[in-house]
């Protein structure tokens, strides 16, 4: 366990992320994707006219006009307009909010766990269980709890639950991806009074607002975390509008109303239901027919589709995001720039645009940070052009002339990434560099990240947790924040270390543009990823239902509190 103060009510930081937690939860994750195995299979990927043709057999055919359902269970759903039923791209790895990190168990943890802060619909900040905030200096932050708050088993929320939540986060030997968080400013967490907790940096930080609007900040209670330990994953517990009753591993979620939730008449549905869809055109399917009420995953040659659909409201916004291939560069042979840029040069993205990502996404500038990102360098940076020439002399130069095999792991199935890592594959034959693909369903690729366990090439997406560009940049390029945190290149530069550290404790804020920006040319010159693309988020709901539009930062949302059925 971290070390702490004798006194519960205040943590110093202790910053160690070591991997022995996620190795043990990897075992317990692939025991539980082992049971589920026999309802997962094996799925087809579609190109875009096979996908297309059985889409039209799927909305059309005999099956689903005699009554059968796509999936165990959904058809009866469908017709209860008391449940809300959410299509996943993928299983999730586990229910706290210490661990949960991605965009399928964010969506579900976030309508069971709430945080002292939430994001407004334009990425500003509001009070949610704190009543109000104050920020009195630079370095200190005043959050004082709402009265009367309760957790789903009726337990009183207190500042305790708050100091011992933020403990948990931090905690070495959790080993949570959101640890960084709290790495580049040295905090301690202190119950002021019964209703207040002051959190003090060490240094000014122009990112840590933001933070307890995350899942990072979100209020569990202290009991649990001492009852169940490594096993909240499946025992989750909070204040929100939902709470859990079951999760069917690979198959659903189920959650139910919270009768108590604070905020009355809130929220509509008796029950909320996570299907694990992972085939895209069953996820539309299942949509079209009022099987699913919402995905936001949708496949790229099925977009105008979607928008069709009569029985469909379609939103969609563009992210804070960025889809890429990291390149392990601590390790032989993409510790090799020369390789790096040779890698790139290879690979006709333009092409993968057009013909994969299609409108479900713009063309990154060689930065993980979108043009729409207050702070983007995209103005200033050029794509890396297709030169297979200019590949092949980068090859010759390098420690490999006569090329290599590597392993290029992806989350499968999927109608974009699985296709754009075929493309790769190919690309790569030009330059003598073999590629295996290594083909991973989603909670798996989450454990497998996060303990740092793979070779080469890793697709990867990541959306920004805060509405700035430090949030496509701290996490993913400092050198600190190794996996268990989400720096999967293993990149390390002094100098982008430095302008990004630097760039936390700047409060001027073109000083600190100038900063990111100088950070992200430096990256963009080390080339330790291949850039994609800035992917867009749909939301196409049941036509009827209101309450909520889908934001840039939505994965942070407690979406199904405000919805209301038609």
């Amino acid at each position: 366990m971290a070390e702490r103060h004798t006194s519960d009510e205040t943590i110093a930081r202790q910053r160690d992320p070591g991997m022995a937690f996620d190795h043990r939860m990897a075992a317990y994750l692939t025991d539980l994707s082992n049971q589920a195995m026999s309802r997962r299979g094996f799925f087809r990927l579609a190109g875009s006219a096979a996908g297309a043709v059985s889409l039209t057999a799927a909305l059309g055919g005999t099956a689903m006009a005699e009554g059968q359902a796509f999936a165990p269970g959904l058809w009866v759903l469908a017709q209860d307009t008391k449940t809300f039923t959410f299509g996943l791209e993928g299983d999730v790895r586990g229910l706290e909010p210490a661990l949960s990190y991605d965009f399928t168990a964010n969506p579900v943890v976030c309508q069971m766990s709430e945080g002292l802060m939430m994001f407004d619909a334009e990425g500003g900040l509001k009070p949610l269980l704190a009543e109000k905030y104050d920020h009195p200096d630079a370095l200190t932050y005043v959050y004082t709890l709402r009265q009367g708050l309760t957790f789903h088993d009726g337990s009183p929320v207190t500042v305790d639950d708050v100091v011992a939540s933020i403990a948990r986060v931090r905690d070495k030997d959790v080993a949570g991806p959101l640890a960084w968080m709290y790495d580049t400013s040295e905090a301690t967490v202190t119950k002021t009074d019964e209703r207040t907790v002051t959190i003090k940096l060490k240094t000014p930080s122009a990112l840590f607002q933001f933070v307890p609007a995350t899942t990072a900040g979100h209020v569990i209670p202290k009991a649990a975390i001492e009852k169940y330990g490594a096993d909240l994953l499946r025992n989750p517990i909070g204040t929100g509008p939902y709470s859990f009753v079951k999760w069917d591993a690979g198959s659903e979620i189920e959650l139910k109303r919270n009768p108590n939730y604070w905020q009355k008449g809130k929220p509509a549905f008796e029950s909320v239901v996570f299907k694990i869809v992972e085939e895209g055109t069953t996820r539309v399917t299942g949509l079209k027919n009022g099987e699913l009420n919402a995905i936001t995953s949708v496949p790229p040659d099925q977009l105008a589709v979607v928008k069709g659909f009569d029985t469909v409201d379609f939103q969609e916004v563009v992210g804070y995001t960025i889809n890429c291939l990291v390149l392990r560069t601590d390790k032989p042979p993409f510790n090799d720039l020369k390789i790096r840029q040779a890698v790139n040069y290879a690979i006709d993205i333009d092409a993968i645009m057009t013909n994969i990502v299609k409108d479900t996404g713009i063309r990154s500038r060689n930065t993980a940070v979108p043009p729409t990102m207050p702070g983007s360098a995209a103005k200033e940076l050029e794509p890396v052009p297709y030169d297979v020439e200019k590949a092949k002399q980068l090859m010759a130069e390098s420690s490999q002339p006569n090329g290599f095999k590597t392993t290029l792991s992806v989350i499968a199935p999927n109608d974009i990434w699985v296709p754009q890592a075929i493309a790769v594959q190919e690309a790569l034959k030009a330059i003598k560099i073999e590629v295996e693909i290594s083909q991973v369903p989603y909670a798996d690729m989450i454990t497998l990240q996060q303990a740092g366990d793979y070779e080469g090439m890793l697709s990867f997406q990541w959306g920004s947790d805060f509405p700035d560009a430090a949030g496509n940049l701290i996490p993913l390029f400092l050198s600190r924040n190794f996996p268990p945190q989400n720096n999967h290149a293993f990149y390390k530069n002094p100098q982008v270390d430095k302008l990004l550290d630097d760039s936390e404790k700047e409060l001027d804020e073109e000083k600190r543009r100038q900063m990111l920006v100088e950070a992200q040319k430096l990256i963009a010159a080390d080339q330790p990823w291949i850039f994609f693309e800035h992917s867009k988020w749909y939301m196409p709901m049941t036509k009827g239902l209101t309450g909520y539009k889908v934001t840039a930062l939505w994965y942070w949302d407690a979406f199904t509190r405000d919805l209301k059925p038609a």
